[in-house]
């Protein structure tokens, strides 16, 4: 008996529970991992292992849930009990948090930061104590964001915070600065400052994004990107002619700087609210000289930007993996995205480029430019692994089937007029060399009245799936168009 007990001990032993096998770091590893802070809040209730490892991973970001920035006062209340540990030191009965949260701070909204405060009903003083205690406790944050700084309250707080206690600031890689509202001019002096005291502290930014509305502010911009090592991302949001200033400093960051994003920056009548203050794209000629020295931008985004006409961005960037215009649901000033520019693009970054994405909600009627779009796109490009189109005739569909890339998702806006089984058909008569393994996805607008009839499409995807063998994932988005009952869903099924 003594031998088989002491048997089982050894295996016991052996075993070990999953603390005893794993070390912190992988716990650390696959707990950074998790989809929300609600899994890493569950594993701290395991045991005080687990709970040491979850811990200082869901206090970096303590305002965010779920990839979104919360109102959270507890998180402050927590905070302000180590401004009362400090002063109740030699008070035995205090109760001691139990980590030091405050270290582990790593991304600061500010603006949910101070609404949270604003909660606590906290004063600008114990604001100033809360960041004091943050410097003491060797808080170095990664990420900061500054958006929507459009109170003079914030404004004030923001650059006595950064004048004072600098060293919390000094490893930013991540910095936003941006705002879409209507500011007077005291508040953008507030912000040029700003951006000249992180200049003297913060030399690590990796991914910068902007929005500049007057002179002094788009020199401090300036002065901000000469200022780091080695800048990655640049993106300006709702800008006006004077980042031009900001724009000629990116000469500044030839050798890092890879991705470039212009944002929001349209005509007025895409709003009725009078508080926003919209701009378009404009840049003088020095900071266009100066983008045509970043040659190592391979990612190039516009996002809801009129006036590209204007500016000979096909010129410019020839060394594109990925480009993307977007403008969603909103009228374009000019009737139509500008095209002819986005097909030379295509054209003059054809061995380079692997993502492509149009996306606009509008019914474009020159059909020739388009199509010599597509054509560029179908036979210009070489390496391209994801594509996102409006496609407005059939001709054009086929254009893109016929693509000798090796396309791994490709993304369909199918235009109203266009009758959808004559589109789904086209995928069981042609050859799928490009499109083995990949993902499908169609957006159907609807097609007047026409009603999806479940056996035509049984019909259809048993060709795509079973006669081809080569798609491995299609999805068929239909918009206008009833529902289907879940016994005609079985069937396709």
């Amino acid at each position: 008996m003594s031998l088989i007990n002491q048997e089982k001990n050894n295996i016991k032993h052996k075993s070990g529970t999953i603390d005893q096998m794993l070390a912190s770091e992988y716990f650390y590893i696959i707990f950074r991992y998790l989809p929300t802070n609600k899994d890493l809040y569950s594993c701290i209730l395991v045991n005080r292992y687990w709970a040491n490892c979850a811990v200082p991973i869901l206090w970096e970001s303590p305002f965010k849930i779920n990839d979104e920035y919360n109102l959270l006062p507890k998180v402050i209340q927590i905070y302000l009990t180590f401004i009362q540990t400090e002063n109740s030191h030699n008070d035995p009965l205090f109760n001691r948090p139990l980590y030091d949260y405050p270290s582990f701070l790593k991304e600061l909204p500010f603006y949910r930061f101070l609404n949270s405060v604003i909660a606590n009903n906290c004063t600008e003083t114990q604001i100033v104590e809360l960041f004091k205690n943050f410097q003491m406790h060797l808080v170095k944050l990664r990420r900061f964001d500054l958006s929507h700084l459009h109170l003079n309250f914030n404004g004030l707080i923001a650059y006595r915070v950064l004048l004072d206690y600098s060293s919390i600031f000094n490893r930013l890689s991540y910095l936003n600065c941006t705002y879409n509202w209507e500011v007077n001019e005291a508040q953008k002096v507030q912000k040029a400052q700003i951006f000249n005291e992180l200049a003297k502290s913060c030399h690590n930014i990796r991914n910068l994004k902007a929005t500049v509305r007057c002179k002094e502010e788009g020199i401090a911009l300036a002065n901000l990107i000469s200022s780091q090592r080695c800048l990655k991302k640049f993106s300006l949001v709702n800008s006006n002619i004077f980042a031009s200033f900001s724009v000629q400093s990116l000469q500044s960051q030839t050798r890092s700087l890879n991705s470039l994003t212009f944002k929001n920056m349209h005509h007025s009548n895409l709003g009725v609210n009078a508080i926003f203050r919209y701009t378009t794209f404009q840049l003088n000629e020095k900071a266009i000289s100066s983008l045509s020295q970043c040659t190592n931008i391979t990612e190039l985004k516009f996002k809801h930007c009129e006036g590209l006409i204007y500016f000979p961005i096909n010129s410019i960037f020839r060394n594109l993996t990925s480009l993307e215009y977007t403008y969603g649901s909103y009228p374009i000033i000019g009737n139509a995205p500008p095209i002819e520019i986005l097909s030379s693009l295509i054209k003059m970054n054809g061995k380079t480029i692997e993502n492509v994405t149009f996306d606009w909600q509008w019914h474009y009627n020159d059909r020739t430019d388009y199509i010599q779009l597509i054509k560029n796109i179908a036979e210009c490009t070489m390496n391209l692994k994801y594509l996102k189109a409006p496609i407005y005739t059939l001709e054009q569909l086929a254009l893109i089937l016929h693509t000798k890339n090796q396309l791994k998702k490709l993304e369909i806006h199918i235009d109203y007029r266009i009758h959808p089984y004559c589109a789904l058909f086209l995928f069981t008569n042609m050859p799928f060399n490009n499109l083995k393994n990949s993902i499908i996805q169609l957006y159907f607008n609807g097609h007047g009245n026409l009603r999806p009839e479940v056996n035509q499409l049984k019909q259809v995807f048993e060709q795509i799936f079973y006669k081809n063998d080569q798609i491995s994932n299609f999805v068929l988005y239909q918009q206008n168009w009833p529902n289907l009952s879940n016994d005609n869903k079985e069937k396709l099924i």
